[in-house]
């Protein structure tokens, strides 16, 4: 026999873009609508796959004090696994928390009698409703009282480094027996993609390498937004495992381009935990490649953008059915522009608005602009700033072997060094070539 649940997480209900489309019959950011739908084609594949619970990793919500229309969307959601006879698992992750407020957004979805629990940090909880080791900080459960798997759970507030000066060591080991889950809410410090997980809600909390290694039979992980397992942990039976849940919808350009959906677990009575990534719908989005403004002309550039946007029309079916509007999610960078050049575009910003109509959100955003220095008679350090701009790959490759910048490029490890490359020469528009 195998016994199967799924785990969600970053679902950011209420999350919104500026300049996004508003719902025509709701008038909400068109954003918001888009995370309910996705969150709910996720819990109606669950519960279609005969999940017998569903575990959620963090940030049910994006702001710790959500608006009421995003707290209904969410238990609406939670009547519904519960109608199904799914347990109900919620942790307290950083957006939940935020940084200043004094109770988790997730208190919202403690609902007992529907066994539906969260993890997080309330003096207020009677004794008997306290989970240990440290209630709201670090706890162990057992969802399925049939079934002899645990999940031990480290919320947000049990990473805050500040604990050990309050005596307080969070060290979760794994029990003698039974099957052993480490879920969290964090950066993974064992993870080379470190780096791309930094958030701007609450405060960075990090999740040692030496946690997994002790003998769990699986982590399951959430804060960073792209799904799948982390390279370099795990038995070769699979046992030991680091998964990422990944996140239910795209949060614009600061996310990787990568699949949105939810992690089937089978947990087989015999053998390691199998773990399986479904996905779910997204709304499409393109980033178009940017444009060196430092070698073209805005009637150069005003061509381009045109082309770009008359290359097909941007409006995706699935999206429109449901959601009423199959706009994509369109953004333009340009790079190295002048005051001049900038003026420019603005006032093209109305036709090429218009060109992107059928998209449900356009911009179009300035990357490392020129100052306001005269072209017409370069100075020396007009020529430098063009440097930096346009031969920045150039200037790492020649220090690799000189300063602190290519000592730290070359003593990164390679995937790292190939990453940082890479997202170095995307940001200036320069061609992929082999680190």
């Amino acid at each position: 026999m195998t016994y199967r649940f799924a785990t969600i997480g970053c679902t950011h209900a209420g999350y919104s873009t500026r300049g996004m489309r508003m719902h025509r019959d709701t008038g909400w950011n068109l954003r918001v609508l888009d995370g309910q739908l996705a969150y709910s084609q996720a819990v109606t594949q669950i519960i279609d796959a005969g999940c017998q619970g569903l575990w959620h990793g963090g940030d049910v919500t994006h702001w710790s004090r959500p608006l009421p229309r995003d707290v209904e969307s969410v238990q609406r959601l939670d009547d519904i696994v519960f109608d199904a006879g799914l347990w109900n698992g919620k942790n307290s992750g950083n957006h939940c928390a935020g940084s200043g407020a004094d109770l988790s957004a997730v208190a919202m979805f403690d609902r007992p009698t529907m066994n539906a629990f969260t993890v997080y940090p309330d003096s207020r909880r009677a004794p008997e409703d306290s989970v240990g080791p440290y209630p709201g900080l670090y706890e162990i459960h057992q969802p399925d009282p049939d079934q002899a798997i645990y999940l031990h759970v480290i919320s947000h507030y049990g990473l805050d480094p500040d604990l050990r000066n309050q005596g307080i060591l969070i060290e979760p080991e794994p029990l003698d027996h039974g099957i052993n889950i480490l879920c969290s809410h964090g950066i993974f410090v064992g993870d080379e993609r470190l780096y791309k997980a930094a958030e701007r809600h609450g405060a960075d909390r990090l999740v040692p390498t030496e946690w997994v290694t002790r003998g769990f039979d699986l982590t399951l992980l959430s804060d960073f937004h792209t799904p799948g397992p982390v390279e370099g942990f795990g038995d070769p039976d699979g046992r030991g495992q680091v998964w990422y849940t990944g996140s239910t919808v795209r949060r614009g350009f600061s996310d990787d381009e990568s699949p949105r959906g939810w992690l089937q677990v089978d947990l087989p009575d015999v053998g390691a935990p199998q773990v399986t990534l479904r996905e779910i719908w997204q709304r499409p989005q393109r980033d178009f490649h940017p444009i060196d403004a430092t070698t073209m002309t805005v009637a150069q550039i005003n061509d381009l953008v045109r082309d770009r946007l008359a290359s097909q029309r941007w409006v995706d079916p699935e999206s429109e059915a449901l959601t009423g509007d199959g706009g994509w999610i369109l953004r333009q960078r340009i790079v190295g522009a002048t005051p001049q050049q900038r003026q420019g575009i603005y006032e093209l910003a109305g036709e090429w608005a218009n060109a992107a109509r059928d998209a449900a959100y356009w911009s179009t955003t300035f990357e490392n602009p020129l100052s306001g220095i005269s072209l017409a008679q370069p100075t020396h350090e007009q020529v430098s700033i063009t440097e930096r701009v346009v031969d920045l790959q150039v200037a790492l490759d020649d220090r690799v072997d000189h300063g602190n910048v290519g000592k730290t490029l070359r003593d990164a490890p390679e995937t790292l060094r190939v990453a940082a490359l890479a997202r170095a020469r995307a940001a200036l528009g320069a061609p992929r070539t082999e680190a």
